[in-house]
């Protein structure tokens, strides 16, 4: 069975056993789970002021990711005289970047596409260039992916960009010019380009095409140098349900699980439900790791398509609003090079077709709800993925 038709299978599977089983325990809840990663609690950086008052833009990017950035450092490059203001609901890493495992792929779930062959390098590359400093490790192709947004944040200022921080947008007018509205600012701008990936749907935002995905992270106290490199070859294996690294003091950080919540929740109501399945997880495919316990522990929701693969489109009146996300915990490097993309969009450069291929289209409640989870829980269990 291929990807793009599993959730209409994983729907008819768990209709009565998940939505009639409880799916009204997860109704509309509006609050975000806080980001308490192992990354932004080793010290925050300081975060800009929020926007107040009404202004206008030549570009609006709302999201302070690496696509959100990535793609305010490329637009400035590529049109100097461009006035681009970038608006991050909380601070810059404060989603899924800065929530994620600082793992840098290739390609996508799928395997490599065109023109995405290379989107290490090309994240590298760039790290290099602006000068980023964020542990990145070469050898490994990993690094600190709060630092690399922080980073980001830097070289867009550096390039022009106006980021504002504690910012969020909730109603989205898609008129000409689209007009972005929240808590004491409005903002206008011919052109929007929305990247917040997971967050997208709640902003009613390629909401057929991307949903919420929650995800469980953890880091252990330090391990010796056996269990750790015993680990590695563990989640090495394409066949395991766990994935990680080893972080700084010896610690390994793991990551395993999916849920999703009604109405593209972006609040973990069931936290301690997802790692007790990453430890079951992890203990299982290392035993002896079960005497490690967690120093750190985090949730937080990640965007994913119906074939788990990113996407780019265009909504609006003049189809003046451009978004890409649904990475599927692929998306430091993707992301990056996906800010390229869009910023050429601007211009009249297409990204690779594959982008705009289609998709299966997530219904609305209560079926998204059951096909989503029908469709991870499976996953969870490793009968597919």
């Amino acid at each position: 069975m291929d990807r793009r038709q599993f959730l209409k299978t994983g729907a008819l599977a768990a209709t009565g056993a998940v939505y009639f089983g409880g799916a009204h325990l997860y109704l509309s809840d509006e609050r975000w789970t806080p980001n308490q990663s192992y990354w932004v609690s080793r010290g925050r950086a300081p975060v800009n002021p929020p926007m107040e008052g009404d202004h206008s833009v030549d570009l609006a990017v709302i999201g302070g990711g690496v696509t959100g950035l990535s793609t305010a450092i490329h637009a400035r490059e590529m049109m100097p005289n461009l006035r681009v203001a970038l608006v991050e609901a909380e601070y810059v890493g404060y989603g899924a970047t800065g929530r994620s495992g600082g793992i840098l792929d290739n390609g996508t779930w799928v395997g490599a596409r065109s023109g995405a062959e290379d989107t290490v390098g090309f994240t590298t590359g760039l790290i290099d260039r602006l000068g980023i400093a964020c542990d990145l490790d070469r050898v490994n192709s990993e690094l600190d992916p709060y630092k690399y947004a922080v980073g980001l944040k830097a070289a867009a200022e550096g390039a022009g960009v106006r980021v504002y921080e504690g910012t969020r947008v909730v109603d989205i007018d898609k008129g000409n010019p689209v007009q972005l509205a929240g808590d004491g600012f409005s903002l206008k701008a011919p052109r929007v380009i929305v990247a917040t990936n997971g967050y997208m749907p709640k902003l009613g935002v390629a909401a057929e095409r991307i949903c919420p995905v929650h995800t469980g992270v953890a880091v252990t106290t330090p391990v010796p140098d056996e269990a750790a490199s015993a680990l590695l070859r563990v989640v090495a294996n394409t066949e395991s349900t766990v994935w990680g690294r080893e972080v700084p003091g010896k610690r390994m950080l793991m990551g395993a699980g999916a849920e999703y919540y009604y109405d593209n929740g972006l609040y973990d109501s069931r936290h301690r439900d997802l790692l007790r399945a990453l430890r079951r997880s992890m203990t299982s495919e290392y035993p002896d790791l079960a005497s490690y316990p967690y120093e750190f522990t985090w949730s937080g929701p990640l965007g994913m398509t119906g074939d788990q693969e990113p996407v780019i489109g265009a909504e609006g009146r003049d189809d003046n609003i451009l978004y890409c996300g649904g990475y599927t915990a692929l998306g430091l490097a993707m992301g990056t090079r996906a800010g390229q993309w869009l910023a050429g969009m601007l211009e009249g450069v297409d990204p690779p077709d594959w982008l705009f291929r289609e998709t299966f289209r997530f219904p609305g409640e209560p079926l998204r709800y059951i096909g989503v989870n029908g469709a991870v829980n499976l996953m969870n269990l490793g009968l597919w993925g």
